[in-house]
C-alpha cells in the first residue's frame, strides 16, 4: 500500500483491453447519479469474466458521486467509531475491529469504502487544474473524502461527536475531517498515517509533471496479460494458494471489472499530500482532544522514526510502537493493536494521554489515566483477525 507500489502496477496495453468510453454526457450522468460504475461483461477480458466480486457487499448510500458501501454495527446508544482504510484498500480492513468493538465493547462502528475503493463508486476524475468543482467529476483530494464522510454521517443521522480511526491514507483523511469539524471529533486513532513519507519515488515526479495525461489514459495502460493467474502466482512465491487466489481476484476485479479504479488511484496519489501534511497535522494538533498513534517498528513505507515527527504535531498524544510489525500492524499484531485502542478509547474525553503507559499490551496490565466505565474492556477477548492481509 502506498504511492510507489501503486504506480508500479501500471503497464502499457491497447485501449481495447478496457473498452471504449461512452459519450461525455453519459459518463457524467453515470458517475454522479448511478451506483458503482462497472464495465459491461463484453468489455471485460474473456479470461476474467468468471472472476467473482471479492468484496463484501453491505448497506448502500447514494451520495453526490454515486454509491457508498458501508456497514454500521453496534448499539444505537454506543459511542460512534468511524474507520477509514488506506489507499487501494477497503472497509474489510476493519471488519474484525467492527465485530469486536460492536459486540464486546458496546461501540457503534461505522466502516465504509472511500470513493474509488472497494464497492463504492469510482466517479470520473476532474482534470480541472484549479480547485473549482466540475459537474459529475471528482477531485479525489482530502476535501473530497471529508465531503463523502460528512454526507454519510448526515444520512445516518449521526450528529454526536465521534471517534475516528484511520490507517495510512485514512489517517490523513481523519485529520482533515477533524480540521473542518473540530467539534464533531472526540478522539483520533491514527495507524501509521500518511503525509510524512520520507522518500519520494521517481515515478511521483513523472505523475506530477504529466498528471493531466496519465490520469485519463490510466484505464488503457493496464495490460490484462500481466495479470493472468499463472504469472501472478509466480510473483507471489511463498504465499498460500488461498492467499494468492484472494489477492489475484481483488486485483483483477478492481482493474478490469470495476470502472475508474486506475484513474482514481492516480488522482489520489497526485492530490493527497503524501509528503507534506505537516501544516494540516500541526493545526489539528493544537486541539486538546486525545490522540493515539500506532506504529510498527519495522514499517518500511513510513519508518518508525517518522512517528516522532507526527507526535510533535499534537498537544495531547500517546505513541504506541508495535514490535516486530511492519506497515499494517493492525493485521500483523491484531490483539496488541485492538487492546491498546480499547484502553485509549475508554479514557475520559479530557484525559491527558501523555501519561498513558502502554506496557506489554498482550499480556501485562495497562495503566490508564481517567478511564471511563461506559464500555466493557476487551482484556479477556481473544481476537482472530479475518481482515484483509494486504491492500490491493
Amino acid at each position: 500500500e502506498g504511492v510507489a507500489c501503486s504506480l508500479a502496477a501500471l503497464r502499457p496495453c491497447s485501449p481495447a483491453a478496457m473498452g471504449l468510453c461512452p459519450s461525455r454526457e453519459a459518463r457524467q450522468i453515470g458517475s454522479a447519479n448511478e451506483g458503482m460504475r462497472r464495465h459491461p461483461p463484453e468489455r471485460v477480458p474473456k479470461e476474467f469474466r468468471s472472476v467473482q466480486c471479492p468484496f463484501a457487499e453491505a448497506s448502500k448510500f447514494q451520495g453526490s458521486f454515486g454509491v457508498t458501501n458501508y456497514s454500521l454495527e453496534g448499539p444505537e446508544d454506543g459511542d460512534v467509531l468511524v474507520c477509514f482504510h488506506g489507499l487501494n484498500g477497503s472497509r474489510m480492513l476493519f471488519q474484525d475491529v467492527s465485530r469486536v468493538f460492536s459486540t464486546q465493547a458496546g461501540y457503534r462502528v461505522l466502516t465504509f469504502d472511500l470513493y474509488g475503493h472497494g464497492l463504492s463508486n469510482a466517479p470520473e476524475v476532474s482534470l480541472c487544474p484549479c480547485r473549482r468543482r466540475c459537474r459529475g467529476r471528482a477531485r479525489y483530494d482530502l476535501d473530497f473524502f471529508v465531503d463523502q464522510t460528512e454526507q454519510l454521517l448526515t444520512h445516518l443521522g449521526i450528529e454526536v461527536p465521534v471517534n475516528l480511526v484511520g490507517f495510512c491514507l485514512g489517517g490523513t483523511v481523519a485529520v482533515a475531517f477533524a480540521k473542518r469539524f473540530p467539534e464533531r471529533v472526540k478522539r483520533l486513532v491514527l495507524l501509521s498515517p500518511s503525509g510524512f513519507l520520507p522518500k519520494i519515488p521517481k515515478a511521483y515526479y513523472l505523475l506530477k509533471a504529466l498528471w493531466c495525461v496519465l490520469i485519463p489514459i490510466a484505464p488503457y495502460v493496464v495490460c490484462s496479460c500481466l495479470y493472468r493467474k499463472e504469472k501472478f502466482r509466480k510473483q507471489m512465491k511463498g504465499e498460500s494458494e488461498e492467499q494468492i487466489e484472494k489477492l489475484w481476484s481483488r486485483f483483477v476485479w478492481s482493474l478490469f471489472v470495476k470502472r475508474g479504479t486506475q484513474s482514481a488511484s492516480l488522482a489520489v496519489m497526485y492530490r493527497v499530500p503524501w509528503f507534506s501534511a505537516r501544516p494540516l497535522f500541526d493545526e489539528v494538533g493544537r486541539h486538546p482532544r486525545p490522540v493515539l498513534l500506532v506504529w510498527g517498528d519495522r514499517d518500511s513505507l513510513c519508518p518508525v522514526r517518522v512517528a516522532d515527527q507526527v507526535k510533535k504535531c499534537f498537544s495531547n498524544v500517546h505513541l504506541h510502537v508495535v514490535r516486530n510489525a511492519e506497515h499494517m500492524a493492525l493485521v500483523e499484531r491484531p490483539r496488541e493493536v485492538l487492546k491498546v485502542m480499547d484502553k485509549f478509547l475508554r479514557l475520559s474525553d479530557n484525559a491527558d494521554v501523555r501519561r498513558m503507559v502502554s506496557g506489554n499490551m498482550v499480556g501485562d496490565a495497562v495503566q490508564v489515566i481517567g478511564e471511563t466505565p461506559k464500555h466493557h474492556s476487551l482484556d479477556n477477548v481473544m481476537v482472530e483477525m479475518q481482515a484483509e492481509p494486504l491492500p490491493i
